[in-house]
């Protein structure tokens, strides 16, 4: 087996090499592809890590002097050709080139040390960065004021407050922690912030089916409000509004598996049989439905405005569903046992199924409830959850969605009670 010790320090100029060659590249294309003047390439770029990685390979025998040195020398090279730049074009100049060159050489500087593994990591995400400029300038132009205040609300939820709690029990029973609390706050704000980026980016133009599965990811329940509230005002496409409600539906499934997989994923084995089963039904109701309308299938004749999933009241308010659930699991578990569980999950389910999927998740893996007690109070969750959505649709919904989406959840249900039944017998 080849040791990389038996070629130090020389493979660590080589990789410091390769990193100053890739951002190099990237800068040389962009600058050639836009015609602006040629301030460093692939050649530069790989000389500036290098220089980078030999003053960190001094420092040895000569303390931080050589880095200081050659980052200050650095430093007035580039300030000086970008004023230099600035003189000739008469124009404004950006500063990303200036700004790489830097951490090129600091990316050089990490490789000498016991850190290669994050300058490697970084150089590739600072690549990434560079190339995505012409999608990341037009995403930004497309934001909303909106866009901007559910992007900061996500950054204070998961950056801000997170950090700030406890990671202990403050009750007197020992149930509640505040940083686990908001900790599934986090996980779930950002499934949803992920659906409403995604669905900001690809565009609800892109296709029904997308819109569905998008919708679905950052809250089903919201988008089946949206749409069904839509097929009032334009009847003629509750066909296709159906459709979108199915597939946002259907996606609540992986959602919970997702979570399920990050919580406590032994659970999955138990849940998975119903699960899939119902995701399944799901998908083959969708494709059954965009088969049965072909025309217009594509594109929605009325765009619907899908409102953001993420708001740091309704953050606030998860939480605190969270841990009510929590609680409630809790003391129906202490109180009643498996029945107390059992319908403790239903009547959650009805409101919030991330909430009940979580905290019976967090109570299987602190060993205080059974996992086979745990799947079934999912399952149930999901199946009460699919009933609730297909109350809104019966309440807010035109005669036309109701005669579509109603029939599709009733086999949706009893694919899920059925495989479920299987799952109690096989166990």
């Amino acid at each position: 087996m080849i040791n990389l010790l038996d070629f130090e320090p020389w493979w660590r100029f080589g990789v410091t090499l390769l990193i100053g060659a890739m951002l190099g590249m990237e800068r040389e294309f962009i600058q050639q592809k836009e015609g602006s003047p040629d301030f460093a390439g692939i050649r530069t770029f790989s000389l500036i890590a290098l220089l980078g990685s030999v003053a960190a390979f001094l420092v040895t025998d000569f303390g931080m002097f050589p880095i200081a040195l050659s980052f200050g020398g650095l430093i007035l090279l580039t300030t000086v050709s970008y004023l230099g730049t600035l003189m000739r074009s008469g124009e404004k100049a950006g500063i990303t080139t200036e700004v790489a060159v830097m951490l090129t050489f600091l990316f050089g500087v990490l490789m000498m040390g016991n850190q290669g593994k994050v300058a490697i990591a970084l150089a590739v995400l600072t690549s990434l960065l560079l190339a995505l400029k012409g999608r990341l300038h037009g995403i930004i132009r497309r934001m909303s004021p909106q866009d901007l205040r559910v992007t900061l609300q996500f950054a204070l939820v998961a950056a801000v407050i997170l950090p700030l709690l406890p990671d202990r029990a403050i009750d007197p029973l020992g149930l509640l922690n505040p940083f686990q609390v908001w900790l599934m706050v986090v996980l779930v704000s950002g499934i949803g912030f992920s659906g409403y980026v995604l669905m900001k980016v690809l565009g609800p133009s892109r296709g029904i089916n997308l819109t569905g599965i998008l919708g679905g990811l950052a809250s089903s329940t919201a988008t089946t409000i949206s749409f069904s509230s839509a097929s009032r005002e334009h009847p003629a496409m509750s066909a296709y509004y159906a459709r979108t409600i199915v597939l946002a539906s259907s996606m609540m499934i992986p959602r919970v598996l997702l979570l399920m997989l990050i919580i406590y994923p032994p659970l999955l084995r138990v849940i998975s049989i119903p699960f899939i089963t119902m995701l399944v039904s799901g998908l083959g109701i969708a494709f059954f439905l965009q088969r049965k309308n072909t025309t217009g299938a594509n594109d929605l004749e009325h765009p619907v405005n899908l409102t953001h999933p993420l708001k740091l009241s309704t953050a606030i308010k998860f939480g605190l569903i969270f841990a009510m659930v929590f609680i409630i699991l809790e003391f129906a578990q202490e109180s009643f046992g498996p029945i107390g569980v059992y319908f403790a999950s239903a009547s959650a389910g009805l409101v919030n199924m991330n909430a009940v999927a979580l905290s019976v998740g967090q109570m299987v893996g602190q060993a205080q409830l059974d996992i086979r007690v745990a799947g079934i109070a999912v399952v149930i969750a999901a199946l009460m959850n699919t009933i609730s959505k297909g109350a809104i649709v019966c309440f807010t919904g035109s005669r036309e969605l109701r005669r579509t989406v109603v029939p599709s959840f009733a086999v949706v249900l009893l694919a899920g009670l059925f495989s479920s039944i299987f799952m109690l017998w096989l166990a």
